[in-house]
């Protein structure tokens, strides 16, 4: 049997990377280990990694009590969450003005995009139980030279909970609020010197039958790892979320504005799973086999939208399923924190397939309309770090990813640059990096029936950064000013006057983005934020909707003696333009909203109180979709 056209291409590559991994080694000094990051598979500190990284820690989650994912999201830097309604639309993140379907999403490690969706593969946020979170990493700009295709804009990954214990121990936790929120969920360690078990589950929902908006999410993952061998670690994993929502499709004007008054019912089950096998030391050479599996299937029973100042969209049902497979074979050999070679190769496997029944003809009677596509990613990446000068280290990845879809093959090769300059007083870095990314076409894009393209090109961007962080002491407070440029250009939009998706020309977006974390001594924490856009389409096509210019962010957190803590958190989002059915488009206007939180701890037992929307804004993200307004929630966590 012939070898796989990705294992012919792996073996040089790996031959390579040795020959080069003896090379440097004679110029490589020890060093301690240090963490990964999102945004690199070189062993690195987001503080020492070139591209804009934001980590939001457990600690940080926590003291926030936030209501769900879109509470912590919104105070990060370039960020813009939005949702039909308060509770069971769609949620998605626009990040430097980016579109929704242009950023990776990642949980625990796995790609969670569907490219079979209206939406062009964007995940819907709504869908992560903020509870199960540990830790959130957030990549601005483009990163298709780690990830490839996907990762157009940034990455942002999500890793659930779990501790390494010696024996057993867990929490749990419930929690009731305003809007009949209720909440509840469980996690479990086990674990001694070799072997680490791990179990999370968790409930959300939020209204009942005959609101104008419900939610029903639940979630469950476990692993196992065998750990602390020396030489040889390998761990397995799964992980399983099902969701059912109500509520007014996102153009129709909503509960204040919609005609129809049938709501739209959406459900889906995401399963995950896979395995991992690492080989050798963390200061010798290390190899790493991992394979993963996303499997996704949905439903949508979609209300009708009457016409008003648009065309009107027919009730209809659509299915879809959609599966990945990533297979991927790592080198690694690191030197310590100013040498490191990364080498390897992945492969992926994609299908999905759509089926919408509904009178989208206006003949009176339903017509299925469907499509059935696959796609087969084959890809090799080489990353290094090095020093370049006395206090200057540079950071260069590379990326060739061989896409085939359906007898149609697209070759990409994407570049990152990076340096980083330790100026001399010790406490100020200069960071400067250029990257590139590229997005293949949306299954639904390509295929559909109505408005599908199957001669649509891949989407691209190019983006160039430069950060200013100076410390400002020993605890962690930092001042940083970041100034970006990213051009896109061919990016997959609808056209309404040739009723097709097209490829559009280009679009530049510039920013400035001021950061402050202060730690005023050990108990008073500030954190704010702001980012200042300028979004040119020069293409002369339609303004992109839902893209706030500015918006800012502002937290102060109390921490206590006895474990108690106080937040308080503000998110200001500018105006943006926005369209429904009933009027067209529409300016959408500004609005902030803050949040507050406190807990007492009395032992293994905190008892936490959230407000949410503290000032009762009365605000909009979709044409006639109220927000939520002023909310009260009483959460019980505790530990055993």
């Amino acid at each position: 049997m012939p070898a796989h056209p990705c294992a012919t291409r792996l073996l040089p590559l790996v031959l390579a990377a040795m020959s080069g991994l003896a090379l440097l080694q004679a110029h490589a000094a020890s060093s301690d280990a240090d963490i990964v990051v999102t945004g690199t598979r070189l062993p690195m500190t987001s503080s020492g990694l070139a591209q804009n990284v934001t980590v939001i820690e457990h600690a940080e989650i926590l003291a926030s009590n936030p209501s769900g994912i879109e509470d912590v999201l919104s105070r990060v830097t370039g960020i813009y969450v939005d949702q039909a309604g308060s509770a069971g639309g769609f949620m998605s993140m626009y990040l430097r003005g980016a579109e929704n379907s242009h950023l990776l999403i990642l949980l625990d490690g796995v790609r969670l995009n569907d490219p079979t969706t209206t939406r062009g593969s964007t995940y819907d946020l709504s869908s992560i139980d903020v509870n199960q979170i540990e830790r959130i990493e957030v990549l601005r700009g483009p990163a298709s030279a780690v990830y490839g295709g996907e990762a157009l804009a940034g990455v942002i990954h999500f890793i659930t909970r779990r501790a390494a214990v010696n024996g057993i121990d867990g929490s749990g936790y419930m929690a009731v609020g305003g809007d009949d929120e209720r909440s509840y969920g469980a996690l479990l360690n086990l674990g001694n010197g070799s072997l680490q078990a791990q179990l999370n589950a968790g409930h959300i929902e939020s209204g009942e039958s005959g609101d104008d908006a419900t939610l029903d999410l639940d979630s469950v993952s476990g692993s196992l790892r065998l750990v602390d061998t020396g030489w040889f670690t390998a761990g397995v994993f799964a992980g399983r979320v099902e969701r059912d929502s109500e509520g007014f499709p996102d153009d129709s004007g909503g509960p204040r504005l919609a005609v129809n008054r049938e709501l739209t019912d959406r459900t889906s089950t995401d399963r995950r799973y896979g395995a991992d096998i690492r080989l050798g030391g963390s200061d010798d050479l290390q190899l790493q086999l991992a394979a993963s599996v996303f499997d996704r299937d949905a439903r949508d029973d979609n209300a009708a939208i009457d016409a008003g100042q648009r065309f009107p969209v027919p009730a209809f049902v659509t299915d879809t399923g959609f599966k990945r497979r990533d297979l991927s074979l790592v080198l690694n050999r690191n030197w310590g924190p100013e040498l490191a070679i990364v080498a390897g190769a992945e492969f992926a496997d994609e299908d999905g397939q759509l089926a919408s029944r509904g009178d989208f003809l206006g003949t009176g009677s339903p017509q299925t309309l469907d499509f059935s596509l696959d796609r087969e990613t084959s890809s090799l990446f080489l990353e290094a770090r090095f020093p370049l000068l006395a206090g200057v280290g540079a950071q260069l990845g590379l990326r060739h990813d061989e896409v085939d879809a359906d007898d149609d093959s697209d070759r990409e090769t994407t570049p990152h640059l990076g340096l980083v300059w330790e100026l001399p007083d010790a406490a100020t870095t200069l960071k400067a990096n250029y990257n590139e990314g590229f997005k293949p076409p949306s299954f639904f894009a390509l295929g559909f029936p109505l408005g599908g393209n199957p001669a649509l090109e891949p989407e691209h961007s190019k983006n160039m950064d430069l950060i200013l962080a100076r410390r400002l002491d020993a605890a962690g407070s930092v001042v940083q000013l970041s100034v970006f440029k990213t051009r896109y250009k061919d990016l997959v939009d609808f056209d309404s006057d040739t009723f097709t998706n097209i490829n559009r020309g280009t679009i530049v977006v510039q920013g400035i983005e001021p950061e402050l974390r202060l730690h005023i001594d050990r108990h008073w924490h500030v954190q704010a934020n702001a980012s200042l856009l300028d979004i040119d389409e020069r293409d002369g096509l339609q303004p992109l909707r839902n893209r706030p210019e500015r918006t800012a962010a502002l937290s102060l957190t109390r921490d206590f003696d006895a474990g108690h803590t106080a937040f308080i958190g503000l998110a200001y989002s500018g105006d943006f333009l926005d369209r429904s059915n009933p009027t067209g488009d529409i300016r959408m206007s500004s609005f902030t909203v803050v949040n507050a939180a406190g807990s007492l701890r009395f032992g293994p037992l905190r008892v936490s109180l959230g407000i949410d929307n503290l000032l009762d804004e009365d605000y909009e993200q979709f044409v006639g979709f109220p927000a939520q307004d002023r909310r009260l929630r009483l959460e019980l966590r505790g530990d055993f």
